[in-house]
């Protein structure tokens, strides 16, 4: 009888222990997941912020560059302008000096 007790006592010792490690698998395979969820959690929010500053960046090379066709626009319509004008000095230069040297050269 002694040794059925001894047995009994033996197995619950081993049935206790192997519940105590089989906890302790089940707690590191929890931890290990949380760590992997943390990082998978971590990475998404970094490729988030990344398409956030990416649209960010999208949207702000559009209004640059609207900004610098209107800036060039109005540049070429100055530049426009001041070929007009130097074409009209230069026409009005020619007939002066068409008509000074018709002066001269017929008689009146």
């Amino acid at each position: 009888m002694e040794n059925v007790l001894e047995l009994t006592e033996r197995l619950e010792s081993l049935v206790e222990k192997a519940r105590r490690e089989a906890q302790e698998i089940v707690d590191q395979a929890k931890r290990e997941a949380q760590a992997a969820v943390e990082a998978a959690k971590q990475e998404a929010e970094r490729r988030r912020l990344n398409a956030q500053r990416r649209v960010g960046i999208e949207d702000f090379l559009v209004e640059r560059e609207a900004q610098a066709r209107k800036e060039a626009e109005k540049v070429r319509r100055e530049y426009e302008e001041r070929a007009k004008k130097i074409l009209a000095v230069s026409e009005e230069k020619i007939e002066e000096a068409v008509k000074a040297v018709l002066e001269e050269v017929l008689p009146k």
